[in-house]
This record gives structure tokens, C-alpha cells and sequence, in this order.
């Protein structure tokens, strides 16, 4: 119920199902709507004459009663209630609830009236905490499922390892040891994703830097003779364009460890990735000796050559090849969403 005002404007502001809350230059409530009553539990005669500090929680009495007095002094006409989307009432029982909340002056023959409305959002507040804690499990799921894949990979890894040490035919041996970096190069991709912020993309230029010192570790080859350089813009990859691009990366330098320095030659293994606009370009080069005169790679059969192929037509992207001196590989594609 309204009082000392025309029936018509009360009639209409009762019909609101928010809370419209007006308040003096005192900050004592004049105007207490019928959905103010319906939200606090308390009739309008009630209300009427109160501070309005009544309606709020202890705990942030005093700093909306600052809030308020600063709003009457900025000479804005209206607003949110502060920088946060919600604020909390208390209703008569003392029990206390979420509102969002939008707070207007009116100036007349130098006095201020400001009028607050409030709604209730203590349903979509609780179901937003139940959506976030769905996401919380979800993610919590995701993290698990990356850190199974990754052990799995692990154990795949080291089961190869374990049978090319029982091998005596060196290029089976060789084939079991270049399968394990391959596998490796997949598992890192989602121990990134388990220790990420982010589970939906790869920090890729921390993934870069632990796959090629897997690599040099692997082929064993010291950092002082061949030096691995790195120019990396800061790009994030979704799995469906990491995963190929780690192989493809892994493939390059491990051509590049195995036949680009023979008998002891220094040189340096380059890795670039660059971004702009919706393109990326990736670069892996080595200043070794590069392939041998009328070598075709673009139809070569070699595993690792027919790989880089395949999973460029995988990124639909576009590969390049430049040699002598060295080698250099340069493959544009688009990263994905």
C-alpha cells in the first residue's frame, strides 16, 4: 500500500513486481510498493518513516548508506546500485537474499527523493551456482580424462622402449624408438592441457620448448653442438590443430637431429610460429646439409616425410619446402576457433 500519493500512480506502481523503494534526503523510506511488501515481509505502514538501512544486512549497511550519499552528490539522474550486478536485502524474518537493483533521483523545490527497485534473484542466483558447479565437475572430469590419456601414453611409451631394447636389428630398433617420440609428442599435449588454465586450448609455446628437449634428450645430442632457437608468438591451439602440429614439429627435428649434422657438425634447429589474422605460420629449419641434389621430398616414402605430409592435408594447410643451405619447412593454416 501507498500513501500521499494520487490512487492512479499507486495503483499503477503496485501492479510492478519488483520492490519501488523511495527514500528522503534522511535516508527514511516514503514510498513502499506492494512488491516491496511481498519481497521484505513488511506492510507498508511498517516500512514507512524507517531508515532504509532496515531493508539491508548489518554487514553492508554502512557502505550502502556511502554508496547512496555519494550517488546524491554526483548529480547523475540514474544507475546501477554500485559496480557489482547484485546486492543483498534482509527481510523480516532477518533472513537474507540476492536483488539486483537500480537506484534514480528526483529533484523537486530542493528536496531529493531517490527511488530504488530492486528484484529478487535469489532463483537465478542459485541456478547459476548450480551451473557453475556442473562446469566445476566438468572440468574437474576433463583434467582427469587428459591425465588418464596422458599416463596411458606414458605406459605405451615405455612398453615401445622396453621392447627396442630387445631388439639386435637396428633399423627395427629405430623404428620402435622413432614410434615413441611420436607417441611422447602426443602425451605432452595433454599434460599441458591437465596443467592449463584453459582446458580447451595449448599454451604451444611451453609445449615447443619441453618436446624438443625430449627430443635432443632422446637422440642424445648436447645443446652446445646443435643450438635449438625459438620464435614464438604467443598463440593458443585447440587440440584439433596442436595434435598435428606437434607431430609435424616432432617429425622436422627429428630429420633435422638424425641427418642434418653428421660427424659432429654444429649447426642450429630453428622452430617458428607466427600468427595474424585467422592465419599461422609454422617454421621448423636447420642450417645442416641439407637433402641430397634431386631429392623429392613431396613424393619421398619415408615414414617421417609421408607424415608431415598427411597431417598438413590434416590442418589444410599449405607446405612449402626451401633447401640450401639447410632445410626449411614453412606450413600456413588456419589454428581454429
Amino acid at each position: 500500500m501507498l500513501t500521499n500519493r494520487p490512487d492512479a500512480l499507486a495503483r499503477i506502481l503496485d501492479l510492478a513486481d519488483d520492490a519501488i523503494i523511495s527514500v528522503d534526503g534522511e535516508q527514511r523510506i516514503v514510498l513502499f510498493n506492494q512488491g516491496a511488501e511481498r519481497m521484505f515481509g513488511y506492510s507498508s505502514s511498517e516500512a514507512m518513516g524507517q531508515p532504509v538501512e532496515t531493508l539491508l544486512p548489518p554487514a553492508v549497511a554502512e557502505l550502502h548508506r556511502r554508496h547512496v550519499n555519494a550517488f546524491r552528490e554526483s548529480g547523475v539522474v540514474a544507475r546501477r546500485m554500485g559496480e557489482r550486478s547484485t546486492i543483498m536485502g534482509r527481510r523480516k524474518d532477518g533472513s537474507e537474499f540476492p536483488a539486483e537493483a537500480s537506484i534514480s533521483r528526483v529533484d523537486v523545490d530542493g528536496q531529493t527523493t531517490l527511488t530504488v527497485i530492486m528484484r529478487d534473484v535469489t532463483r537465478r542466483a542459485a541456478i547459476e551456482q548450480q551451473i557453475k558447479n556442473s562446469l566445476q565437475e566438468k572440468e574437474a572430469l576433463l583434467r582427469e580424462i587428459h591425465h588418464r590419456v596422458k599416463n596411458n601414453l606414458q605406459v605405451i611409451s615405455s612398453l615401445l622402449a622396453l621392447q627396442a631394447r630387445a631388439m639386435t636389428d637396428d633399423a627395427t630398433k629405430k623404428m620402435f624408438h622413432e614410434s615413441r617420440d611420436r607417441i611422447h609428442s602426443m602425451a605432452l599435449l595433454h599434460e599441458s592441457l591437465y596443467k592449463s588454465d584453459n582446458l580447451a586450448r595449448i599454451d604451444f609455446s611451453e609445449y615447443v620448448a619441453q618436446l624438443a628437449d625430449h627430443l635432443f634428450r632422446s637422440y642424445g645430442v648436447a645443446a652446445e653442438r646443435i643450438r635449438f632457437r625459438t620464435e614464438l608468438d604467443a598463440l593458443q591451439l585447440n587440440m584439433d590443430s596442436a595434435v598435428p602440429c606437434g607431430l609435424l614439429i616432432n617429425e622436422l627435428i627429428s630429420n633435422s637431429l638424425k641427418y642434418a649434422f653428421p660427424d659432429g657438425r654444429r649447426g642450429e634447429i630453428y622452430v617458428g610460429l607466427r600468427g595474424q589474422g585467422t592465419q599461422a605460420t609454422l617454421t621448423v629449419a636447420d642450417d645442416g646439409v641439407g637433402l641430397a641434389p634431386g631429392f623429392d621430398w613431396a613424393s619421398a616414402r619415408s615414414l617421417g616425410l609421408r607424415l608431415v605430409r598427411s597431417l598438413a592435408q590434416q590442418l589444410e594447410a599449405t607446405l612449402e619446402y626451401t633447401g640450401g643451405p639447410g632445410t626449411r619447412f614453412r606450413l600456413t593454416f588456419k589454428p581454429g576457433a
